[in-house]
C-alpha cells in the first residue's frame, strides 16, 4: 500500500467531526483551554484513508496506530451576533449582542505508526471484509 499520498482523517474535537488533511485549518467554536502555539495530538480518530486504503474505527481507531498532530494558531472572537427577545403587547423588548470564541487549529501531519498490512487474530469478533 502506498502511504506517501495525501492522507485524510475524520477526527472528533469538542463533539464535532471534521474531515482533515495535512495543512488544513479547522475552527472550533466555544471556549477551549489550549493557548496559541500549543501542539496537540488529536486522539479521537474515526477514519483514516488514502487513495489506496481506508481504515475505519468502530467507533474510533487505536491511539497507538494513528496520530494526528495539530497546532493552535489563533484564538479570536466571532462576528457580533444579535439576540432579540420580545413579548407581544407587553412592552418587553431586549437586545443582546454576543460573540463566540473561536480556536483555529492547523493540522500538521497524519501518521500511521504500525503495520496495517498484517491481519490480527481477535477471538469473539467476526471480521468484515
Amino acid at each position: 500500500m502506498d502511504r506517501t499520498g495525501r492522507m485524510f482523517a475524520v477526527v472528533q474535537v469538542c463533539g464535532k467531526q471534521f474531515k482533515v488533511t495535512e495543512n488544513d485549518i479547522i475552527i472550533i467554536e466555544g471556549f477551549w483551554p489550549p493557548n496559541i502555539g500549543d501542539r496537540l495530538k488529536l486522539e479521537k480518530v474515526l477514519l483514516v484513508g488514502n487513495t489506496d486504503f481506508t481504515l475505519v474505527g468502530r467507533p474510533i481507531l487505536n491511539r497507538e496506530l494513528i496520530s494526528v498532530d495539530a497546532t493552535v494558531i489563533e484564538k479570536t472572537l466571532s462576528h457580533t451576533k444579535t439576540r432579540f427577545r420580545f413579548r407581544q403587547r407587553k412592552q418587553y423588548r431586549r437586545i443582546n449582542f454576543y460573540r463566540i470564541q473561536h480556536t483555529m487549529l492547523r493540522i500538521n501531519c497524519i501518521n500511521i505508526n504500525g503495520n496495517i498490512d498484517e491481519k490480527k487474530e481477535v477471538e469473539g469478533l467476526d471480521r468484515i471484509y
